[in-house]
């Protein structure tokens, strides 16, 4: 029995013309939340927006308590520039955290207790 075995080439093989890949939203998207987690923000990345002007992409981002506004050049696919600045919410005037309310509610009903047996032994 006789096989005969073809080989392929090893060599590298590349393309005398580059590839330009057209940027579109998602990839736009893909580039911003890249940089932003290269740049130390992991977690919590919500893409809201992207548009498209002057050949320039701009992709907002939120994030926990931070907004980040990224610039990407639609030709050479290059950050052009990003702005990270801190949510502009408006803040309730008093602001009672659970944790917070617990504990004074803890307080107060030990201090009720203490006082209840205070008149109590007094004849009060």
């Amino acid at each position: 029995m006789s096989a005969t075995v073809q080989r392929r080439p090893t060599g590298v093989l590349t393309s005398t013309t580059p590839q330009i890949r057209e940027l579109n939203a998602e990839s736009v998207t893909g580039i911003a939340t890249g940089f932003l987690k290269r740049i130390g923000h992991k977690g919590g990345l919500k893409p809201k927006r992207v548009t498209f002007e002057e050949e320039v992409y701009t992709v907002e981002v939120e994030m926990k308590k931070l907004s980040a506004i990224v610039r990407v050049d639609a030709k050479s696919h290059e950050i052009v520039a990003y702005e990270i600045q801190p949510k502009g919410e408006e803040t309730p005037f008093v602001s009672i955290s659970p944790k917070i309310l617990i504990t004074l509610l803890g307080v107060s009903a030990a201090v009720y207790v203490m006082m209840y047996f205070a008149f109590k032994t007094i004849g009060l």
